[in-house]
């Protein structure tokens, strides 16, 4: 081994590339193997709440995400029957001032390239696609990784190995952190849809992220790319299983799956819903709280540590925090690995926990019916704008470094 770390990431995500420029900005080296044949462009929106583009600008790649970023005004609360305002929080320049960093919408793949630019441009990070990571063994002063790269063995020698592969990750079951709580299904589904804004009703095109709550059911809605698209997402309650479900992105939906649910909402919703060509199905999964995310030498970040439902828009924000975290842990130890994985685990463990469990609450507030959505829309309506940001304080406010 030089005196140079050298560290192996599992998974070519946003996890997985921001924890190579964390690294890397540590001064560690760093190959990135990704699974797929090409890094291509799939998903659809993400919002990035403020812990997570605080996180991004610690990395030094927030002016160029920002380039490719929608900052919405607001976020507006509507009543699904008949589409009545619950509540409004402003966003714009408040979040920066309040949270210290924007919030922002972005496409997926507008956030991966940029990534992945930053990767390719930096010598010290190295980006192999097609290969794919089946096992590894642990020395004393390193991991040996096993992979293929189509029919061909391949074998690689680092100080360390990250798993950002993903809830169904490999790598966590491989240390033993997945064998005893594997993924729970929510009994929920997301379906997601991108509708080019001259085909959108007029509200739906507004700079605001627009939150829809009704029974067993809510809506979200946002601008991306300039306007250009809007990204549409209805979460229903769902009967059907899906742990042997492909990638989420290839399943489809249609049409006469997604509308008959939203029947009886108000026009301006059913509007939206009936400009969807084609949806994509996907279930939604969490996890329990691990109270370990490292063994020895290996440790996971991302969906792979902590797969959360999706109600406070924190999935792509919290492998953020554990990439930025990951890279502040080496920075303060530099070659001691033991101590820096420690570290990582220790900043990060709780958080997440309480991040996920959040969420799953969050669903439960948003699909209430009958007298309890009646007590929880009168509640919203008496927060304000201020409380309503002072409830999320905990959660937007956070610095890996602070």
């Amino acid at each position: 081994m030089t005196d140079q770390l050298h560290a192996v990431i599992a998974g070519a995500g946003v996890g997985g590339l921001a924890a190579a420029i964390a690294l890397a900005r540590a001064n560690v080296r760093v190959t990135v193997l990704e699974r797929a044949a090409d890094i291509e462009e799939v998903g659809a929106g993400l919002q990035l709440a403020s812990n997570a583009t605080g996180c991004l600008r610690e990395l030094g790649v927030l002016d160029a995400v920002l380039r490719h970023a929608t900052t919405p005004e607001q976020v507006r609360l509507r009543r699904a029957r008949d589409g009545k305002d619950l509540a409004r929080m402003p966003l714009g320049p408040i979040a920066e001032l309040r949270w210290g960093a924007p919030y922002i919408v972005i496409h997926r793949a507008d956030l991966q390239r940029v990534l992945l630019d930053r990767c390719l441009s930096d010598p010290l990070i190295e980006v192999k696609t097609g290969v794919n990571v089946m096992g590894f063994a642990v020395a004393n002063d390193g991991v040996e990784i096993g992979a293929r790269q189509g029919e061909n063995p391949v074998r690689i020698t680092a100080d360390f190995l990250i798993g950002a592969d993903g809830s169904r990750s490999a790598l966590r079951e491989r240390i033993g952190l997945g064998l005893s709580d594997q993924l729970v299904w929510s009994g929920r589904t997301a379906w997601r849809a991108l509708v080019p804004s001259e085909l959108a009703p007029a509200f739906a095109r507004k700079l605001e992220t627009g939150l829809w709550l009704g029974p067993k059911a809510h809506l979200v809605h946002y601008p991306l790319r300039q306007g250009e698209i809007i990204n549409v997402v209805a979460i229903t309650e769902d009967h059907w299983r899906a742990e042997n479900a492909p990638d989420f992105w290839e399943i489809a939906g249609e049409p006469a799956d997604v509308s008959p649910r939203f029947a009886r909402w108000h026009e301006d919703a059913r509007a939206l819903i009936g400009a969807v060509a084609e949806w994509r199905r996907w279930p939604l999964f969490d996890r329990a709280p691990a109270r370990r995310w490292s063994v020895q030498r290996v440790a996971v970040l991302g969906d792979a540590a902590h797969p959360m439902v999706p109600f406070l828009a924190q999935g792509a924000a919290q492998a953020i925090e554990d990439a930025a975290a990951l890279g502040a842990a080496f920075t303060k130890y530099a070659s001691n690995v033991d101590a820096a994985l420690v570290d990582y685990q220790g900043a990060r463990v709780a958080r997440a926990a309480a991040v996920v469990m959040a969420s799953r609450r969050q669903g439960s507030i948003y699909h209430m019916g009958g007298p309890m959505a009646l007590a929880r829309d009168l509640v919203m309506g008496r927060l304000g704008p201020h409380r309503m940001m002072t409830q999320l304080d905990w959660l937007y406010d956070y610095r890996a470094r602070g």
